[in-house]
């Protein structure tokens, strides 16, 4: 009877022992694999574009290694959140302890829409900075590639905004030829993003929405620090504060039972 009500606990999403539950082994592993790949994007994207950036721009194989390691992370993120997303619509998730006050569970369900949001967010921003350049052999990547006409679209689009270094130098023709996320698949562009610049007309609209691209890619890693800040120090307060076990819900540690 008892393998059966703990069978039937798994096929819902938990996982129970002696009244305490847990989620799933694939949404745990799910849960963790992302937090990997969200930490090493945040720290090559900040490394690369913001904290040693001068180092990065004088060491061009570098920054390639970089842009490529920090593309394919953020790639993975994406494609793990689609499936996490899609295992969280069909597997119930463990229930909130009973003496979680309703606000905070409230707040906890904010968290996590936001945190999945950004997940979604973030790599798509990310994926348009790539492709809004012009498609190679294309007219208008002829344009882009003269430093005298991809320095007056810089000049015609104003002055740069914060962070627009996390884009290819002005007068590059964008990423290296054929990008490989990992190495081994082909990274494809968003054709419509990439087809604004085609021609020589779209060139310098293109450059300038390139730059909005940039501009929020950069604003979405600072919310993501602050949203992951936030889930960290939310869990560990219901941890060690509240007495919960809230990292043994995310298969951390050994599960408490009740007698």
């Amino acid at each position: 009877m008892a393998a059966t009500a703990a069978l039937n606990d798994d096929r819902s999403g938990l996982t129970t022992s002696g009244g305490r539950s847990r989620y799933t082994k694939v949404a745990i592993v799910l849960h963790w694999a992302i937090a990997v790949f969200i930490l090493w994007n945040l720290l090559s994207g900040f490394l690369v574009w913001d904290l040693a950036s001068g180092f990065f721009k004088a060491n061009r194989p570098l920054y390639f290694i970089g842009l490529i390691s920090h593309m394919s992370s953020g790639m993975t993120v994406l494609a793990l959140t689609v499936v996490r997303i899609a295992w969280r619509l069909t597997h119930e998730p463990p229930p909130h302890t009973s003496t979680m006050k309703p606000w905070e569970q409230h707040a906890a369900h904010i968290a996590h829409f936001l945190l999945y949001a950004g997940m979604l967010l973030m790599p798509l921003t990310g994926w348009s900075i790539l492709s809004a350049h012009p498609p190679a052999g294309s007219h208008g990547a002829q344009i882009a590639a003269s430093p005298m006409a991809a320095g007056s679209a810089g000049a015609a689009s104003g002055p740069r905004p914060a962070g627009a270094n996390a884009g290819p130098p002005v007068g590059m023709k964008g990423p290296p030829p054929s990008p490989k996320i990992w190495g081994i698949i082909p990274m494809p562009v968003i054709t419509p993003i990439a087809n604004i610049g085609m021609e020589p007309g779209g060139v310098k609209p293109q450059y300038i929405l390139h730059e909005e691209f940039v501009h929020w890619h950069e604003i979405g890693g600072y919310l993501m620090l602050l949203l992951l800040f936030l889930h960290i120090a939310g869990a560990l307060k219901h941890q060690f504060v509240d007495r919960e076990p809230e990292l043994q819900r995310m298969g951390l540690g050994r599960r408490k039972t009740i007698d």
